[in-house]
């Protein structure tokens, strides 16, 4: 499961960089290998569960009649996108602020020892917040279908009033 969630994550690697996707990987400028914790994983699985929450929260828990339209389901996709775009960049910003990425990963110095180039920007942590999102989007509606599909094959299952919903 872990390198199927930082594979996913790299589908999107040229929005938020590859010194980044690197740093996410656990790269390791000491070692200069992949020794440290793959971040991924963790980011990876809380999107994970922030989508299922929402999914099964609009599913068995808002399941009012009122909700059970496109625009209902699009507004629990959206809120659950937003969750997971500030989780995104909030873990990558906070680990660049505390300069718990690596220095030759962040930028490159001459022989002086003065940096010459950055590598790593804010901006790349809001990328990767993007990157979050479309992820945790694509985790809602593969759980919304499931829902969807389970309620068919086992009524039992099936949201009372939201079982049609989006479609």
């Amino acid at each position: 499961m872990e390198d199927v969630l930082g594979s996913i994550y790299c589908w999107f690697e040229s929005l938020f960089g590859q010194n980044l996707a690197n740093y996410l990987w656990g790269y390791d400028c000491a070692t200069q290998g992949y020794s440290n914790p793959n971040i991924f994983n963790s980011i990876g699985l809380i999107a994970l569960a922030v989508s299922f929450v929402s999914t099964i929260s609009y599913y068995y828990i808002i399941n009012h009649p009122r909700f059970n339209r496109l625009w209902s389901w699009l507004l629990v996709l959206v809120i659950n996108g937003i969750a997971n775009l500030l989780i995104g960049y909030y873990i990558t910003a906070t680990d660049f602020a505390n300069g718990t990425i690596g220095d030759c990963l962040m930028h490159t110095r001459d022989e002086a020892g003065n940096i010459i180039s950055w590598h790593i920007f804010e901006t790349d942590c809001w990328m990767f917040g993007v990157s979050n999102l479309i992820v945790s989007t694509g985790f809602f509606i593969l759980f919304s279908l499931i829902i969807i599909i389970l309620g068919r094959l086992i009524p039992q299952l099936a949201s009372r009033n939201c079982k049609y919903s989006p479609f």
